[in-house]
């Protein structure tokens, strides 16, 4: 057989099978549009079942629900039709862009719509709180088969949609999907975030919210000022105390501990990382809390529970994440630079500080943020150690930060009270990511200038 004949062969062959693949996310699609037709969860609320279809979740107002005390109407969040009738449209995009001959965007079109019951599920979240304003307590919302298919499905439509363009092209295309799914991820967190805290700052008042000193829930006061300035005093204390010594730390690791010591060293570090944050609370509570009650000049001025304990305690939780990253950052620095500035006259310490910890400083800023955003998003430490009363910052007086702010009321909140707890996220979220940029940006305009 010639060659010619042999590859036209191969090409009949390849079609053949891509026109296989093409049929069954063809046919898999037709049943994902199916199933949006089919029950697709159920809602138990105390002894009354609603069993609706993704069409019906896209058109229906709501589910009338009887209480105890109180009885309504519980609508269907916006996000939930938007997300279910997306899902409907971009099943048939795909069918249809895959017959057209684009099975790129079809396969786009099948991973979007896979995804849609995950947004469904993070939405239908505000009907729970809804129906438990009515003092119910007996609540239940379960996906049935259709919906998890229509999940599944998605995933295996996408996947035969870009496996017709061949194995290479199957694999960039899974490649960029993760990628998408990952970013994807950052933004589904972002919009629910802002979706679920704006309401309330609306309703309570942007200055209001942000600015005002007084946090009463039962008096509808929701003003978070002292938890923010008590978040900035406590992160900024922890890593005034933590960047310094977790940077030292990693020197003496990289550059002048022996192999011998260098190896007691690392298993404690490492053992600091895995401590569960409880472990660290205790510690605090029986050993940093009394310590700060006792010490003479503090003596009569704190009960011990206080911003400076919550400190403390965090200035210790976020030395492992710097120690590590800063030491990997300094044994990546290669070594000639070392052997340059030493064959220059340089000192050991002199070439530590003057080329080696400069030429790591993107991996050392990466640690200090990762330093940070341990010391913001800690909870459990920190309420057993700072006394969880919304106080203006004083370093030995009691304070909230907005974290212990939301853990300790979140399972009894309800109504504005649970909304506002949600805006205290949007708060938080928003403050992580300036950090993360001005670090970003703070490490960019130092690369830019080494290289200048």
């Amino acid at each position: 057989m010639s060659t010619s004949m042999m590859s036209a062969v191969i090409a009949q062959k390849n079609q053949k099978n891509n026109n296989i693949k093409k049929g069954l996310a063809i046919l898999l699609g037709l049943l994902s549009v199916l199933a949006f037709f089919l029950p697709y969860m159920q809602f138990v609320f105390k002894n009354t079942t609603y069993v609706v279809s993704g069409f019906q979740l896209a058109t229906i107002k709501g589910f009338r629900v009887i209480g105890p005390e109180l009885s309504g109407l519980v609508t269907i969040p916006l996000l939930t039709r938007i997300s279910v009738t997306l899902g409907i449209l971009l099943a048939i995009a795909g069918i249809v862009l895959l017959l057209c001959g684009k099975p790129a965007l079809a396969g786009i079109a099948y991973i979007l719509s896979g995804i849609t019951p995950m947004i469904v599920l993070i939405s239908t979240s505000s009907i729970q709180e809804a129906v438990t304003q009515l003092n119910i307590s007996r609540i239940s919302i379960d996906y049935l088969w259709p919906s998890i298919y229509v999940l599944v499905g998605g995933i295996i439509c996408s996947v035969l949609s870009l496996w017709t363009q061949g194995t290479e092209k199957l694999a960039e295309s899974i490649f960029l999907v993760f990628s998408c799914v990952s970013v994807g991820s950052v933004i589904l967190i972002t919009v629910y975030i802002f979706a679920a805290g704006a309401p309330a700052i609306i309703q309570i008042g942007l200055g209001q919210f942000l600015f005002g000193t007084q946090w009463n829930a039962e008096a509808n006061l929701f003003g978070i000022l002292p938890l923010i300035l008590s978040s900035i005093a406590g992160t900024i204390g922890a890593i005034l105390i933590g960047v310094p010594i977790g940077i030292l730390t990693a020197v003496f690791l990289a550059e002048t501990a022996k192999p011998q010591v260098a190896r007691l060293v690392h298993p404690a570090v490492e053992l600091l990382a895995g401590i569960p944050s409880v472990i660290y609370g205790f510690f605090g509570m029986l050993v940093i809390v009394p310590t700060i009650r006792d010490f003479p000049p503090f003596k009569d001025n704190t009960i011990g529970d206080s911003l400076l304990a919550a400190i403390i305690i965090l200035a210790i939780m976020v030395l492992p994440t710097i120690v590590s990253v800063t030491e990997t950052s300094l044994k990546a620095v290669p070594q000639a630079y070392r052997e340059a500035s030493l064959a220059l006259g340089a000192t050991q310490t002199t070439t530590i500080f003057k080329v080696s910890i400069p030429a790591a400083r993107s991996g050392i800023l990466a640690g200090a943020i990762l330093g940070v955003g341990r010391a913001i998003g800690e909870t459990m430490a920190v309420i057993m150690v700072a006394g969880n009363v919304a106080n203006m910052p004083s370093l030995l007086g009691t304070v909230r930060l907005l974290t212990t702010g939301i853990a300790m009321e979140m399972s009894y909140a309800s109504g504005l009270h649970r909304e506002a707890l949600f805006a205290i996220g949007l708060v938080l979220f928003v403050f992580i990511m300036i950090v993360n940029i001005s670090f970003t940006y703070i490490s960019k305009r130092g690369v830019q200038m080494d290289a200048e």
